[in-house]
């Protein structure tokens, strides 16, 4: 009984060492796909999903772009089960003197209403390249689809992203 308490204590204690280091930025991820408001919950049940997965896991050098596929998974549960837009998305928005705080305001919403306009997968792929810098082949490798397939959608995620804005601006 001791040697499984030990065992299981040495695995706990790689698993905190490889994952410690990424739980921010998968509540980042998280946040800005889901919003702020659901963020928290989805990084800890992906946690609890990595937890449970980590014995899968072959290659230490994939910890962080795995890590974030178990985000977008739980990312994507959270959207079909909720099928509302997120509250407010975590992209932080370029200084342009914005002189009050209702213009400031006002251009948080347009960029909230443009990303919600996003597919999940659109959702994810501009993330996970843009906002948390992961490379094409670590998310095609981490989402398990081919690397034309990100590519796709994140010209497609931003296309609509200036699609949107451009008609936000002509409001």
């Amino acid at each position: 009984m001791a040697h499984r308490r030990a065992d299981a204590a040495e695995v706990a204690a790689t698993f905190e060492a490889l994952v410690g280091p990424w739980v921010n930025e998968m509540y980042r991820a998280a946040a800005a796909i889901v919003g702020e408001v659901d963020a928290r919950d989805v990084t800890q049940d992906a946690l609890v999903d990595a937890w449970r997965g980590f014995g899968g896991l072959r290659d230490r050098e994939w910890t962080r772009p795995w890590l974030h596929a178990v985000v977008a998974n739980r990312c994507r549960k959270h959207l079909r089960s909720k099928r509302s837009r997120p509250q407010l998305i975590a992209i932080e928005l370029p200084e342009r003197g914005v002189s009050d705080g209702s213009e400031m305001l006002a251009e948080r919403d347009r960029l909230d209403r443009a990303f919600a306009s996003l597919s999940a997968d659109q959702r994810i792929a501009v993330v996970l390249h843009h906002v948390i810098d992961l490379s094409v082949p670590q998310i095609a490798g981490a989402l398990s689809v081919p690397e034309g397939t990100v590519k796709s959608r994140i010209h497609s995620g931003l296309a609509r992203l200036r699609s949107a804005l451009e008609l936000g601006d002509k409001r």
